[in-house]
């Protein structure tokens, strides 16, 4: 593994943990569905400001591996789930009832969005080195 992929990610997943863990040491009273919305912020703002296609340019998806193609089709699906459970618990709140629930949405939606982007991106792909 690249130093720089490796510096991407940590960049990205540590705070995601420190700081939903300092936010309870600090303040007990707060929920652990609170706590895990919270850590998802960090890395949805920092991946909404930098965007995935600086990682994953598209004029690369022909030579692009298949596990590159997976890890930028899981990347856009946990971003997507990470919208889904920060918004959906503003609109349906009692479907977030719990942080079980949250993260069963997380999931769910993290599993069907990447699966649906691989397919897409494998079809693109496919096409394109057919032409």
């Amino acid at each position: 593994m690249s130093n720089q992929v490796l510096r991407d990610y940590l960049l990205h997943v540590v705070p995601a943990f420190i700081i939903p863990i300092g936010l309870y040491l600090s303040d007990k009273t707060l929920t652990p569905n609170t706590l895990f919305k919270i850590g998802l912020l960090f890395p949805l703002l920092m991946l909404a400001m930098k965007g995935l296609t600086v990682f994953f340019p598209p004029e690369n998806l022909r030579e692009r591996s298949v596990g590159r193609t997976a890890e930028y089709a899981i990347l856009q699906g946990l971003v997507f789930a990470a919208f889904m459970v920060m918004f959906g618990g503003f609109l349906e709140p009692e479907l977030q009832s719990s942080f079980l629930s949250a993260l069963r949405q997380f999931a769910i939606a993290a599993l069907l969005m990447s699966g649906f982007n691989f397919a897409m991106a494998l079809h693109a792909q496919k096409k394109l080195r057919a032409s």
